[in-house]
């Protein structure tokens, strides 16, 4: 039986490919987050800044929700990703934590990742 720690590697390792593939195929739209004191603020990302964060950078969390970016937020699956940098960006997601970046990606979330991982079929089709 396989541990709880080789698990998330291999859960982490897959969905890190998934999410580099998919965004080189064009199929992800990307914004980043930015902690301020009025509340989580997302932003555009150039496409060179998110190709650096996603081919060089690793997940470390990642969780659904509806788009916060939205008034009516339940129109599409999204998806928020933690991700540490090798070197401090500029997309850092506060000043205090300079390796820190919050990609928040619209259009396929953890479920899709999973569903098309085991080739699990959705409950309401």
């Amino acid at each position: 039986m396989m541990n709880i720690e080789d698990f998330k590697n291999m859960f982490r390792a897959h969905l890190s490919h998934e999410i580099w593939d998919k965004w080189r195929k064009g199929q992800l739209d990307v914004s980043m987050r930015r902690n301020t004191s009025d509340g989580c603020k997302y932003e555009g990302l150039p496409k060179e800044a998110a190709d650096k964060i996603f081919d060089g950078g690793e997940i470390h969390s990642c969780e659904d929700l509806a788009d916060p970016t939205e008034v009516i937020s339940d129109r599409y699956a999204c998806s928020l990703y933690g991700i540490t940098t090798f070197k401090p960006s500029g997309y850092a997601i506060e000043e205090d934590f300079p390796n820190e970046v919050v990609l928040l990606v619209r259009g396929w979330s953890v479920a899709d990742f999973m569903s098309d991982w085991t080739k699990f079929d959705t409950v309401d089709d």
